[in-house]
């Protein structure tokens, strides 16, 4: 059961990610700078980040805490070092996300081929 759970993962973009949190994409790159040992993002081949519902919490927890609180970036790096949860949030399971990203990819592009074919041979037929 645990496998049907890991593999109906979530992932989500830079774009996707700004529209939840409502964080401007550059200031979730400058954060993945700032913030390494705890906010790290899956990449494509084509080297695109992708985003778990942790990496979520944690661009919202940053968020609350820099913007939200007034911390500093230094001081919001001290709180979540005090919070053991967050921290190593993709340590030990990236192989793992690394598959889930990669069936994600696939299935996403299978659908895409699909709905070209499609749109093809309704083009075809509209030929007709």
């Amino acid at each position: 059961m645990a496998n049907t759970a890991e593999a109906t993962q979530v992932l989500y973009s830079i774009s996707q990610v700004n529209a939840l949190t409502g964080v401007p994409k550059s200031t979730i790159r400058f954060w993945e700078k700032e913030f390494e040992e705890f906010l790290i993002p899956l990449r494509t081949t084509g080297n695109q980040r992708r985003y778990d519902e942790k990496a979520v919490s944690i661009v919202q927890e940053i968020n609350q805490l820099v913007n939200g609180e007034g911390y500093t970036l230094e001081g919001a790096r001290r709180k979540m070092s005090d919070n053991p949860v967050q921290q190593g949030s993709n340590d030990n399971n990236s192989g793992v996300q690394l598959d889930e990203l990669a069936a994600t990819m696939s299935d996403y592009l299978l659908k895409r081929l699909f709905e070209r074919v499609q749109e093809e041979q309704a083009h075809r037929r509209a030929d007709f």
